[in-house]
């Protein structure tokens, strides 16, 4: 038996207790016909506290989940309903389902279903072609190590499309910039081509015509014309065409005054000119505009006697040779590569924090921590994560003489941090037992498992609750999954072990990570174990 109890402890699985009078479990029938439902039901005896699961099917996945009922209350009991179906036949083992009652895992019974063909008479039903098969719809884990090749190809094409456009060379642009004048001139033509005075549109009309004056205005003489008002830009002209020599006619600027005013006049007024007033005004802002270009030109001329000033209805202007889009590119392909590199970091990182490395000794510390009850017997204690159930098949030798045998861990032992429990509970009472032989076959599957020799062990004794353990603390050097380099690990073992039952908890971490450390302290003080 001895040996037996040694052999058990090189494997971790996970099998539940069941109590009948507890839980039970039903269905409607047991053989349907492809395509037809079952109604599947699990009653608890329970009200609180009762975790139902999600549903596991036969392991040929050919058993289905139609509807999945919320529970019902009864007068002293819970039940949980599933509508199942399924479109291939044969005969199909619905296994046991875990149930939690107060943090206790039962188990309920396993189900048989036979799923019979629907006979078809070929003689008078129609056949038809077979149809392709319809396909999942693909996630993101389908895909998710092609992210890996996302980066060299995305180098390779920024090194194409870099020397693509680094030998390309663009020719200059010829830029035309419009006088003052001629485009005066030419807002004047569209105007007359809007037929505004048609339409009876005569506010528009002379909010246009004014701000072509004043837009001319503010352009070639330099003035603040387009936000003055009437009287202002009266004031300003005078004054700058005294002042500057300008040479602009008294006659013109009177003309400019009496079209503004009569602007004023239609827009703030609500005056009504006559159309041969209108198209006067209209005529009397083009004369304005030239007399007043003349002006200009001829002392541009005086002031610069020995400057080619060519026609200035006509100023081609080349403009200055502009720089490669070899920058504009190179930057859109650093984008792409950061983008790449930030998702392939950030999935990789991600799937190895819950695979590989789990958080960080300083993320556990400011987690929420749970108190949690693992296993039968339970191992009560405080963990930053959730640990999760495993399974492995146990031998023939150790099924005999086990009646629950269960193991939960979060990490592995070659990563950041480790935690590990296992409950064991024999079915009879185990003869000569020697909790020191069990010790030795735990700290034997550890060292098989991380596949080097403990550097240092030391033990002690301990009890709780008068249950009789040990606790040992183990270093051992491995080679770290993520970074590839050999790390020096620390590991502490808890063992409660009778001729009953066994429970067993692990926390391996770093040993130069004292956060991790601190960690491993809180997780072993709240080890409380319950027979």
């Amino acid at each position: 038996m001895k040996k037996n109890l040694v052999y058990i402890l090189f494997f971790i699985g996970f099998i539940t207790f069941a109590q009948q009078n507890v839980i039970s479990v039903e269905t409607d029938t047991t053989t349907i016909k492809i395509g037809e439902q079952i109604q599947y039901k699990i009653s608890v005896n329970e009200l609180k506290n009762v975790l139902f699961p999600k549903l596991q099917l036969d392991s040929l996945g050919k058993v289905e989940v139609v509807e999945d009922f919320a529970a019902d209350t009864l007068k002293n009991k819970l039940e949980k309903r599933y509508l199942l179906t399924s479109f291939d036949s044969g005969v199909y083992v619905i296994p046991q389902q875990e149930i939690y009652i107060n943090n206790i895992k039962h188990l309920t019974d396993s189900l048989l279903v036979n799923v019979a063909t629907v006979k078809v008479d070929t003689a008078k039903q129609k056949m038809f072609t077979i149809k392709s098969i319809k396909r999942e719809p693909k996630t993101f884990d389908d895909y998710k190590h092609w992210l890996w090749w996302l980066l060299p190809i995305v180098l390779l094409i920024a090194l194409v499309l870099f020397f693509f456009f680094r030998k390309k060379e663009k020719k200059p642009k010829v830029k035309v910039v419009i006088p003052p004048i001629q485009e005066a001139l030419q807002r004047l033509k569209e105007l007359d081509e809007k037929e505004l005075l048609k339409e009876h549109k005569i506010k528009a009309y002379y909010t246009e015509l004014t701000d072509i004056a004043r837009t001319y205005i503010e352009k070639d003489i330099k003035i603040p014309a387009l936000e003055s008002t009437t009287n202002e830009l009266i004031e300003t002209i005078t004054d700058f065409n005294e002042s500057s020599d300008l040479g602009i006619s008294k006659e013109t600027i009177k003309q400019l005054h009496k079209v503004l005013k009569a602007a004023d006049l239609v827009k703030f007024a609500k005056s009504k000119p006559i159309v041969e007033e209108i198209k006067e005004d209209r005529f009397v802002v083009e004369d304005i505009i030239k007399n007043a270009q003349s002006a200009v030109f001829t002392k541009r001329q005086e002031s610069q006697p020995n400057s080619i000033i060519e026609n200035p209805l006509e100023i081609p202007v080349v403009t200055p040779k502009k720089k490669s889009n070899i920058l504009k590119y190179v930057i859109i392909i650093i984008a792409m590569v950061i983008v790449g590199l930030g998702t392939v970091g950030y999935f990789s990182y991600k799937y190895a924090e819950e695979n590989i490395i789990g958080n960080t000794a300083s993320e556990m510390m400011k987690k929420q921590w749970y108190t949690s009850s693992y296993g039968y017997p339970a191992v009560n204690l405080q963990t930053p994560e959730i640990l999760q159930v495993k399974s492995v098949n146990l031998p023939d030798n150790g099924i005999a003489s086990i009646g629950d045998f269960s193991y939960y861990d979060y990490g592995s032992l070659i990563s950041s941090f480790y935690v590990g429990v296992t409950t064991i509970n024999f079915i009879s009472q185990i003869e000569n037992f020697d909790i020191d032989t069990g010790l030795r076959g735990g700290l034997k599957e550890i060292q098989s498992k991380i596949g080097a020799e403990f550097t240092s062990v030391k033990k002690e004794e301990i009890t709780f609750n008068g249950i009789e353990g040990r606790k040992v603390v183990a270093t051992y050097t491995a080679k770290n999954k993520l970074t590839q380099q050999m790390t020096d690990y620390e590991i502490t073992m808890l063992l409660f072990a009778d001729t009953n039952a066994m429970q067993q908890v692990q926390v391996g971490f770093e040993a130069n990570d004292n956060e991790a450390r601190q960690v491993k302290d809180r997780i072993i003080k709240s080890v409380a174990i319950n027979r």
